[in-house]
């Protein structure tokens, strides 16, 4: 008896058999549910006028083979980065077996070379669907325009530690082989002792002998690579603009820092960039003034945490209109204890110094013959005071007396700080701000690690996955049926 017949007796519910010719005709428009969120996807590519962008071949010969359509490899793209498929051969299976995805493209079904070929040739097109849609999402009414949050995170490079060599790393090696190679020396030296006490050695002369000469190879190319890392600086085999970074759990990965802007009305991503500087600090005017341009606004207000404090990018921001709100770290320089650190000390702006807990005026010093504002510390003190304070054990481990830092452009990041303190409400809404979008990509979408390699190559991934973050978020925000409804309306 067939499992078939069983399940009849066994009053299971029963499909239609597979092995049996369908007289009726098959439409995959039926098969999908109209909320399903690929009609969506299909609406909005095709709102975007794919073909105005410059994509590879938007305009086609009158002769020879016949391409795919930007706009189709474009949605394949958008639908597969949408549902988490990211590999060129992944995404092509899903054109034999996906339905949503047989209706999307037509049924095409293009090679995992094409598909691959497409990202990597349309990298500027790429970067204008993000423009784009923003200003799609900016006629929805999406975008409030006044706010900012600006987060990095570090994502794992194409790039193996086993092709990464710094100069410590290719010494260490060149001692483990140097050491192999003295073992396997007096291994040699003691072979004709332990034949003749007829011990059988487990391996012979010729064999030790192999392997000495294995290491001697080994150890000439490392002396190579060691003289280039020296000359050259740490080298990235697989891709150079990769870096070795500070990532998650205090640990270390060869990355890119990837930035992003997070306008906080809807949560909606409003700028990206990706970097090969390891900290973040350095970053924050280059994101914050790409976001602004994306806004097409004359100011906005950019939140950040201390990781981009920076006094230098501030005075930046103030140039272009940037309002910062930046969470501060507490670097008291010579400071014994918390009570005493910096943040106790008052400026005196008519005075230029600084006045202690006990009233006394640091007054400024140059360490150098000339100063430069740009670039130099500047520096206060006031030892004649300090040599009589009963309190100086408690402000100072300096015998001689406390000295208070300012950074280039310290009086911009004091007005950050009165800015930050006044805003602590809006400080608040940061994290659930910026966390947001990074939980969706990294989480839902598999988003933690490059495929391509090369900063412009990795930068185009980012978009790529950005845009369809926002498209997600939009579909969630609107709802499948009207946001098809405003975009063909």
């Amino acid at each position: 008896m067939t499992i078939r017949e069983l399940t009849a007796l066994n009053r299971y519910k029963c499909s239609e058999n597979r092995d049996q010719i369908s007289m009726l005709p098959m439409c995959l428009d039926d098969m999908l549910p109209e909320e399903a969120e690929v009609r969506a996807i299909d609406a909005i590519v095709e709102k975007m006028d794919i073909p105005s962008m410059g994509f590879t071949y938007s305009e086609t010969k009158e002769t020879g083979r016949k391409p795919y359509s930007p706009v189709d490899m474009f949605k394949l793209y958008a639908y597969s980065y949408f549902n988490g498929i990211r590999s060129s051969r992944k995404i092509e299976r899903e054109c034999y077996r996906n339905i949503e995805v047989m209706w999307l493209i037509n049924g095409l079904k293009p090679d995992f070379k094409t598909i691959s070929d497409f990202r990597k040739n349309n990298k500027a097109p790429i970067k204008l669907t993000f423009h784009k849609f923003s200003m799609i999402c900016d006629e929805l009414g999406l975008i409030g325009k006044e706010m900012i949050a600006v987060d990095g995170s570090k994502f794992r490079a194409s790039n193996s530690r086993f092709a990464y060599h710094s100069e410590k790393k290719v010494q260490k090696k060149i001692e483990h082989y140097n050491k192999v190679a003295d073992q396997y020396l007096l291994l040699l030296d003691r072979y004709d002792e332990q034949e003749s006490n007829h011990d059988a050695p487990k391996l012979s002369r010729s064999e030790i002998e192999e392997k000495i000469d294995g290491i001697n190879k080994r150890l000439s190319a490392l002396k190579e690579l060691e003289q280039k890392v020296k000359e050259n600086g740490t080298i990235y085999e697989t891709d150079p603009d990769s870096r070795m970074m500070q990532a998650n759990n205090k640990g270390c990965d060869i990355c890119h820092n990837v930035q992003m802007a997070v306008d906080d009305k809807n949560h909606l991503v409003v700028a990206v960039d990706v970097t090969s500087e390891p900290v973040d600090k350095e970053q924050f005017h280059n994101i914050t003034l790409q976001a602004k341009e994306e806004l097409g606004v004359e100011t906005i207000t950019a939140i950040a945490d201390k990781g981009y404090y920076s006094a230098v990018q501030f005075a930046k921001c103030k140039e272009d209109n940037i309002i910062p709100i930046v969470s501060k770290a507490d670097h008291s320089f010579m400071a014994a204890t918390k009570e005493y650190g910096k943040t106790q000390f008052s400026y005196d702006e008519d005075q230029d110094g600084y006045i202690c807990p006990e009233g006394h005026l640091l007054r400024v010093y140059h360490h150098r013959k000339q100063y430069t504002p740009e670039t130099d510390l500047k520096r206060y003190r006031n030892y004649e005071a300090c040599s009589n304070c009963p309190v100086k054990d408690k402000c100072t481990d300096n015998r001689k007396g406390r000295t208070i830092q300012d950074r280039p452009f310290q009086r911009i990041a004091d007005e950050v700080d009165r800015r930050t303190e006044q805003l602590a409400d809006m400080y608040k809404i940061r994290k659930q701000t910026v966390e947001h979008p990074w939980g969706t990509i990294k989480r839902a979408m598999g988003f933690s690690y490059f495929l391509t390699r090369r900063t412009e190559n990795v930068r185009t991934e980012s978009f790529l996955h950005f845009l369809v973050y926002n498209i997600k978020r939009t579909i969630n925000i609107i709802g499948t049926r009207q946001l098809i409804g405003i975009l063909q309306g």
